[in-house]
């Protein structure tokens, strides 16, 4: 067992394709099966199933993954605690993002500092994202979220708040503030169930005891704004995540407020290691630098 074989068991572990992990490493794709089949042969198990859908792990794999993860994880975090300035030379971090405006800092400043990680970055909404925590298919995710996850270390970085989103031409176009039971008589596009800035707003709706049928269901903010500003109905969105399109304006909804925060989520276990734990130290920084909410660690 040697740590090439390890890298190859994450990396396919983590794309679930033997054509993808090769290309996040950078080598061929039989050096790719080579090393599985060692790996396989050390620990006298079979690793991985071939599915029409792609690659399943067996259950030995799903045994293995957390303790290879934080093997690697060590090693990176000996080697910079070893080098003189403390710096990750080298390194692969797995990141899900719901919120790239958010995010977007963060990698920022994070690949200026260690250009030597490799970031393998992947968008999905909130709830999906803690299942890949969970699965151990993302190292690190920054997700809206209600309240810190029991499950998980959750640093919070920011608070977030719903605002209605309307077009040009719409009547409450230039508005501050609508009240939450007015909304309820538009048309309205919304994301898709398992979006958090969904849940917070029917959470919202909810407590007045009311209701809505969207008009449409889309499966990004993107794709929710593009349908507002061609007025084919109204919106919701995060406040940090409204953007500078001229074509939309962002009102407070009064009523039954929605908030969220963000966090930064990860297992306990690889917290406080190598690029996780440089990772997480970027993101605080970066938020006490923006003004963000402090960013306090829930274990």
């Amino acid at each position: 067992m040697n740590f090439a074989q390890l890298r190859a068991f994450q990396a396919i572990a983590t794309h679930r394709t033997f054509s993808e992990a090769a290309q996040a490493l950078g080598v061929s794709q039989p050096a790719i099966t080579q090393h599985v089949k060692a790996l396989e042969e050390a620990v006298g198990a079979r690793l991985f199933l071939r599915t029409g859908a792609g690659i399943e792990l067996t259950p030995d794999a799903r045994d293995l993954l957390p303790r290879v993860r934080q093997v690697m994880l060590m090693l990176d975090d000996i080697g910079a605690r070893m080098d003189e300035g403390r710096t990750l030379n080298a390194g692969y971090l797995a990141l899900g993002l719901c919120a790239p405006y958010v995010a977007m800092p963060i990698l920022e400043r994070f690949t200026a500092l260690h250009p030597g990680i490799r970031l393998d970055v992947r968008l999905e909404n909130s709830s999906v994202l803690l299942d890949l925590v969970a699965q151990q298919r993302v190292d690190v995710a920054i997700a809206t979220l209600e309240a810190p996850h029991p499950d998980f270390a959750c640093d919070r970085l920011l608070s977030q708040e719903v605002l209605l989103l309307v077009h040009d031409g719409h009547p409450w176009w230039g508005r501050d503030k609508v009240d939450l039971a007015d909304v309820t008589h538009q048309r309205l596009v919304l994301r898709e169930a398992g979006s958090m800035t969904r849940h917070l707003f029917e959470a919202a709706l909810a407590r007045r005891g009311l209701a809505i049928a969207p008009h449409l269901v889309l499966g990004s903010r993107e794709a929710v704004k593009e349908a507002v500003a061609a007025k084919i109905g109204l919106g919701i969105v995060l406040n940090r995540e409204l953007g500078c399109d001229p074509r939309l304006h962002a009102v407070v909804i009064e009523g039954a407020p929605a908030r969220a925060d963000e966090y930064l989520v990860t297992r306990r276990e690889i917290r406080p290691l190598g690029a996780v734990a440089a990772f997480a130290a970027v993101a605080s920084a970066v938020f006490a630098t923006l003004g963000g909410a402090p960013a306090d660690q829930s274990t």
